[in-house]
């Protein structure tokens, strides 16, 4: 009987033991949950960028292509054929509404006959955030590097394709797009600031000459041959199909997500920037004008340096730099009158009055660049410069003047270049 008393008394101590020791380990796995969410806050606030879509360039003789007798991987397929010009691609087929992985797109160049000793190349085509998210809302930082490009890599052997890591890593670069996702507060829209800067004068410095609307004004791409700046409502771009959407790759889970926003976070706007380099050359010219050098790798161009200053740049010389007027809060011509005499003491009241007309004209309906398309039908194009003296005149004026709040909001994510992930937009 005391046998059996004795027994008991330590199978009790054992499960109170027992207790303590699930107790203590789910305390610690609450605290090492705890830092760790404050070492990622931390880690986020100091290093962040965002790149989407990237053009890797690599010489085929760097890459092994493996045996495909079992037909394991997709085949390359003959596009287009010339004298001395062959074009090959090879894409992982895609089955409708399926959920897998996201694979690059790839695109050989074969130039010149075998006599002329020219090595063929190939183009690796992908977005970085698809690449490891499936997504592009979420957006990538430095520290990311090394998991894109073992993603990269595992994706490609995937698909065939065997390249060394450091290939990956040290492969030129053709294109690439820099950008950046907005959340918009106090009542904005993307679809309200978008229509705003659609106003703006497209800058000669630039080479922009066109305007493409898309989606019933949800999305305004400005371009030209060799580059081209776009601003969309991202998630209302979402929910479009392929030959709608402003984001011609979208993944199965990118149509999941726009449903859990919808859900869970039914106001919440998001506008997105992205800088489209579409040829090498003018990515090049960029590169040097922001004192970066040019022909970079795929690590030179994986900084937020890199990335930050360029979308900056943009932003302060299309907007900033001639536009800002367009977005003050107040607009009454008289007011605006009285605050062109203020600044102007000894300005006559003739040149103050054409200025508040201009002001008028520039803001009205279609913005600067409807105004400038009825003109210059009535004057010859080098009268437009001087008009355009009068535009800079309000807009060094409008530096002192309170602007929409969103023309802050831009410029402080801009600034600050802080990453989004989704976790941050959808509770």
């Amino acid at each position: 009987m005391d046998l059996c008393k004795t027994i008991m008394k330590k199978k009790i101590k054992h499960r109170k033991n027992l207790n303590q020791s699930k107790i203590c380990w789910a305390c610690s796995l609450f605290f090492w949950q705890l830092i760790k969410g404050l070492i990622h806050k931390i880690m986020n606030f100091k290093i962040n960028k965002m790149i989407d879509t990237v053009i890797l360039t690599i010489p085929r003789d760097k890459i092994k292509k493996l045996d495909n007798t079992q037909g394991f991987y997709p085949e390359w397929t003959l596009k287009n054929k010339a004298k001395g010009y062959e074009i090959w691609i090879k894409n992982m087929p895609k089955i409708k509404g399926e959920i897998g992985p996201y694979y690059p797109r790839l695109t050989g160049y074969k130039r010149g006959s075998q006599k002329d000793n020219i090595i063929p190349m190939v183009n690796i085509e992908f977005s970085i955030p698809k690449l490891i998210y499936s997504n592009n809302l979420d957006e990538v930082e430095e520290r990311d590097f090394p998991i894109i490009i073992d993603s990269l890599h595992r994706r490609l052997s995937e698909m065939g394709e065997i390249i060394f890591k450091t290939d990956l890593e040290n492969a030129n670069i053709s294109a690439f797009h820099p950008s950046k996702n907005i959340v918009l507060s106090d009542g904005y829209t993307a679809y309200s600031v978008i229509k705003e800067l659609s106003k703006i004068n497209l800058t000669k410095k630039l080479e922009l000459t066109k305007v493409n609307y898309k989606n019933d004004g949800n999305a305004i791409q400005m371009y030209a041959i060799n580059h081209s700046i776009v601003y969309y409502d991202k998630i209302a771009d979402l929910n479009q199909n392929q030959k709608k959407a402003v984001d011609q790759d979208q993944t199965p889970q990118q149509f999941s997500l726009f449903e859990e926003i919808k859900d869970k976070q039914p106001k919440l706007e998001i506008l997105r920037m992205e800088v489209r380099f579409s040829k090498k050359q003018k990515m090049n010219s960029i590169m040097q004008e922001l004192s970066f050098q040019k022909n970079p790798t795929f690590k030179d161009i994986f900084k937020k340096d890199v990335c930050q200053k360029i979308v900056r740049w943009y932003w302060d010389t299309i907007v900033k730099g001639e536009n800002l007027f367009l977005f003050e809060l107040l607009n009454t011509p008289k007011q605006k009158y009285k605050d062109i005499l203020r600044a102007n003491e000894k300005m006559k009241v003739k040149q103050a009055i054409y200025l508040v007309g201009l002001d008028v004209l520039c803001k009205d309906g279609g913005g600067i660049r409807e105004f400038r398309s009825l003109t210059e039908k009535r004057i010859k194009q080098r009268n437009w410069y001087r008009i355009s003296d009068g535009i800079k005149k309000l807009n060094k004026l409008a530096e002192k003047q309170p602007l929409h709040s969103w023309v802050k909001q831009i410029d402080d994510a801009i600034k600050d270049f802080k990453p989004i992930k989704e976790s941050d937009v959808i509770p």
